[in-house]
């Protein structure tokens, strides 16, 4: 007869699966929070405070945009491929474009110029000028993938969002917001985020997220490098997950980005069980999320025994 698994191990696994939970659920929150406002300035629109819909798609309450969608599509991809294959990613991406494959309303919503050049034959040399962070979403999902080797999710991340994206800036700031992900889902505090993972990976010292006044970190502008100091900031200023969220999204701009990657690291930090219920209520697609975060935790876990038994065989 097999021994019981001690109650401490029990704990343990359900509190990373609580993150990885609150990691995705918290990334689809915040891209719906963040899409009511996205491309407003700051001071041009009433306050978010609340799940709202609307925005430039029009977006019913707890419809999430194409932050979601895409980083969706990456996660079933890891899970159904047992790794990052960019062929696949591309091609789920493509099926997503055309006929809405993943989406909250069952439309291909908010499609960028850089996703759209990555999925056309014809798409040029957009990714070397695109310098905002639409990577972040989804590289939250391959760090996750990665989460117990931080060198490895860097990777993951950079090969991912150098899909759509090739400046140097965007790939560094992809590359810090990875590990930043990789802290929270291996359980740091949110004071001890980006230190206690960031030790044996180079990031470029531009791409260190800094601690800054919120205020100031909410005025910068869109960039990538720009956003990874929103979101760092945003996150690590508050103590909940809807502080910080809101935080994000009421900077405007690329608030759908912001909301999103924000949504996911606070989701990752404070877990599923800190997201607002009636928000949780709202949310489209709860069940299929839920259990692609839960499966996405078994990929990655897979992943880890059997990267430990090829080393010990």
């Amino acid at each position: 007869m097999s021994e019981a698994v001690p109650a401490s191990d029990h704990a343990a696994a359900e509190h990373l699966r609580d993150r990885f939970r609150g990691m995705l659920l918290g990334l689809a929150l915040g891209d719906a929070l963040g899409a009511a406002v996205q491309h407003r300035r700051p001071g041009t629109f009433s306050r978010v405070g609340d799940l709202l819909g609307g925005g430039p798609y029009d977006l019913p309450r707890g419809a999430w945009s194409d932050d979601a969608a895409t980083a969706l599509m990456c996660a079933e991809s890891v899970i159904d491929c047992g790794e990052l294959n960019l062929n696949d990613v591309i091609d789920r991406w493509d099926r997503w474009r055309r006929s809405g494959l993943g989406s909250s309303t069952g439309r291909c919503l908010g499609i960028s110029a850089a996703m759209a050049a990555a999925l056309s034959p014809h798409g040029g040399d957009l990714a070397s000028r695109v310098l905002d962070a639409e990577p972040f979403p989804r590289a939250a999902v391959v760090a996750a993938f990665e989460f117990a080797e931080p060198a490895r999710a860097v990777g993951a991340a950079r090969s991912l969002a150098s899909l759509t994206h090739s400046d140097a800036s965007v790939l560094d700031a992809t590359s810090a917001y990875a590990l930043l992900i990789v802290g929270a889902l291996q359980g740091l505090s949110h004071d001890t985020l980006w230190d206690a993972v960031s030790d044996d990976v180079a990031i470029q010292s531009a791409a260190r997220p800094q601690r800054v006044d919120i205020t100031e970190a909410t005025a910068a502008s869109s960039d990538a490098l720009s956003v990874l100091s929103l979101v760092y900031n945003a996150t690590v200023s508050a103590h909940s997950y809807k502080e910080s969220v809101l935080m994000a999204v009421n900077a405007g701009r690329s608030a759908d980005v912001a909301g999103a990657a924000t949504g996911a690291l606070a989701g990752a930090l404070y877990g599923a069980q800190s997201l607002p219920p009636h928000w949780l209520a709202a949310l489209i697609d709860r069940a299929v999320i839920e259990a692609c975060a839960d499966r996405l935790l078994v990929a990655a876990l897979t992943r880890l025994m059997d990267d430990s038994t090829g080393r010990t065989a």
